[in-house]
């Protein structure tokens, strides 16, 4: 195990999170183990920003997961790190839709934002076409424990429909 050092009241927050978070955290560490699928857990950032600071990874190896609500319901959405959602390219697969709320993620998922992970949503998941092959990082169902997993495996485990629909 890597070792990292955060000040007193940085280690607070982090163990708030987690306190916060910690059912939906193993609610992924069992759904992905009753799965068979090879992946690890990790400790992240809130950010992309901060995770590639902090972390050998790209930006496009974090993967987002946003919640959109459309007028027939809500959806998710995976996006690399680096990239945004197209808004107009949102509109012309789903029709209109704004990001939801952070209450109604939270209501509809189960999951904070920061944290939503891509796993067990009860929603239709759409992926960017753009998620580059190989080892990816979804959030683990918390902001600061994520998912290290190869994307082919991601989507086999999540399902998604793939688009081009970010910028």
């Amino acid at each position: 195990m890597n070792s990292f050092t955060q000040k007193p009241s940085e280690l607070v927050q982090v163990l708030d999170f987690l306190e916060e978070d910690i059912e939906n955290v193993r609610k992924v560490i069992e759904d992905l183990e009753g799965l068979n699928v090879r992946f690890e857990i990790h400790a992240k950032a809130e950010t992309v920003e901060e995770s590639v600071k902090h972390s050998p990874v790209e930006k496009n190896q974090i993967i987002k997961t946003l919640i959109f609500k459309a007028s027939d319901g809500f959806i998710a959405v995976m996006c690399p790190g680096d990239r945004r959602v197209d808004e107009n390219k949102l509109e012309d697969l789903i029709g209109e839709s704004r990001l939801a709320k952070p209450s109604e993620v939270k209501e509809e998922t189960g999951y904070i934002v920061g944290g939503v992970s891509p796993f067990n949503l009860d929603i239709p998941v759409y992926a960017s076409e753009k998620i580059p092959e190989g080892e990816v990082r979804p959030a683990g169902g918390s902001r600061v424990i994520g998912v290290k997993i190869d994307r082919e495996e991601l989507f086999e485990v999540v399902g998604p429909e793939v688009v081009g629909i970010t910028e």
